[in-house]
């Protein structure tokens, strides 16, 4: 079948155009989809959890924030959107900038492989126009914070408030407006953290809302002070370090010194690592207070077991939020005038103008059909998984289990922690970003990283040298033992 009349064609297309795009500037000749969206996220107590020096890809140095708006070394999240907007005009390539390869306000709407070319169906956001595109190369820079998770809340269409998520929240008129007095925010993590400090900062009645740790929640996010000592400038930088990184039990860390074989393929070595996050978690508990602090709103429900982790940048955060702030575990199972009802044991409802959702993100591959994501190795629901594949993965990763086990020997017997049941299939890529079947696509971003732009702009460059060839890579129908879950 011929390409689409009036279709455009191009060497590669890269879906994305935030730090996971930026990076990959070696790859791409042609054409960026999708908009760039940093100022929409921004608001005043939005500060970055990376220090100046480890927030810049390496071919473009970024001009160090003014002192005021620095803290901790840390600085406001509008600069690294600065930069990035810098970078994107700057970044030069056969007489085009990066910027004037994106098509903004346009919306992916699904991705299809026809006669060996992909094939992407594009909406203008402005003028709903349609149009094709075709790509020998697909580069999926998209990442794991594109689609809001928007709770389906009972009886929204009756709520008489105001429902955002988080990254409406610095465009929104929520702390500013007077009429919003009453303000509930959803989530356990750092962004529901800063939407609460900033309405309890604005004077609002805050209710924070976090679900029962057992049911799909984990609960909620321990928050590291920035003063604590460490040889790094911050306790931020520290965690980032590749010292801090090689305390981890994790497969990407190289194997092969005597250093990560001690701590983690030795019992002593398994003491040590224990100790020095026993302690730092001593720290952390000691800083909240979660037990001392005077409190008749429920502030001992926000202790940690086995969350997330972030910085907390205010030394009045804690403070404030055991005067103020209401905390209630549970779930929202009905909203019905200005109230929500959770599905606690007291049947707690309360007066609310605003839900402020700080619930994550939705995995951002919607555009495939799932006949797709299952070829590709991409998450899919797994009641439709063939049962010979079912059987075939858990063999797979029984034989992965038995090698990460045999390595690292603090996760042999890990401490009582919640499982959360996932109702699709893991990634099953190569280095968490190539198909085991199909080279003409990569996935970048779509792995967790406290360092993101190290992390994007590393991708890039495996991603270069894999399109290029630059280096061997074993045979693809042995890579199934290789890719990882």
């Amino acid at each position: 079948m011929p390409l689409t009349e009036g279709a455009d064609s191009f060497d590669v297309i890269v879906v994305g155009a935030a730090s996971a795009s930026g990076a990959p500037r070696d790859a791409t000749s042609h054409s960026g989809v999708r908009l760039l969206r940093g100022r929409r996220r921004i608001y005043p107590s939005f500060w970055t959890q990376w220090t100046h020096g480890i927030a810049e890809f390496s071919d473009m140095p970024m001009e160090r924030p003014p002192v005021e708006d620095c803290m901790h070394h840390l600085f406001r999240a509008k600069y690294t959107t600065k930069y990035l907007e810098d970078y994107v005009d700057t970044m030069n390539h056969a007489g085009k900038t990066l910027r004037e390869r994106i098509q903004f306000n346009t919306d992916v709407e699904t991705i299809k492989k026809v006669n060996g070319q992909w094939q992407l169906l594009c909406v203008d956001t402005i003028s709903k126009s349609q149009r094709s595109m075709f790509s020998s190369r697909l580069m999926m820079a998209n990442g794991q914070t594109s689609v809001p998770n928007v709770p389906d809340f009972p009886g929204k269409q009756h709520f008489h408030g105001k429902i955002l998520h988080s990254i409406d929240f610095g465009q929104s008129d929520v702390i500013q407006d007077e009429s919003i007095q009453h303000v509930a925010v959803i989530g356990a993590g750092k962004s529901a953290a800063d939407m609460v400090y900033e309405a309890a900062k604005a004077g609002k009645t805050v209710s924070w809302i976090i679900r029962k740790t057992g049911n799909g929640s984990l609960g909620a996010a321990a928050f590291a002070p920035l003063d604590l000592p460490t040889p790094y400038k911050t306790p931020v930088e520290a965690s980032q370090a590749r010292i801090m990184a090689s305390l981890q039990p994790c497969y990407l860390i190289p194997d092969r010194s005597w250093w990560t074989w001690l701590l983690h393929s030795t019992n002593l070595g398994a003491k040590l690592v224990g100790k020095i996050f026993s302690l730092l978690d001593n720290s952390v508990r000691k800083y909240a207070g979660y037990r001392e602090r005077k409190s008749d709103k429920g502030f001992e429900k926000l202790e940690y077991d086995n969350e997330t982790a972030g910085g907390c940048h205010f030394a009045d955060f804690w403070p404030l939020v055991a005067e103020k702030v209401y905390v209630h575990r549970g779930s929202v199972r009905l909203l019905s005038g200005n109230e929500p009802y959770l599905d606690d044991e007291n049947g707690t409802h309360f007066p609310c103008d605003a839900i402020l959702c700080g619930t994550g993100w939705k995995g951002g591959l919607d555009m495939f059909k799932d006949r797709t994501l299952m070829e590709l190795g991409l998450p899919y629901p797994k009641d439709i998984e063939p049962q010979e594949e079912t059987a075939k993965w858990e063999k797979l990763v029984g034989r992965a289990d038995e090698q990460i086990l045999r390595r690292f020997v603090m996760l042999r017997n890990p401490p009582k922690h919640c499982h959360k049941y996932e109702t699709r299939t893991p990634y099953r890529l190569h280095h968490t970003m190539a198909p085991v079947h199909d080279d003409s696509i990569l996935f970048m971003n779509h792995v967790v990283a406290g360092a993101k732009l190290f992390a994007a702009e590393a991708q890039a460059i495996w991603a270069v040298a894999y399109w290029t060839r630059r280096f061997r890579f074993p045979p693809w129908r042995r890579g199934k033992t290789t890719s990882r879950t």
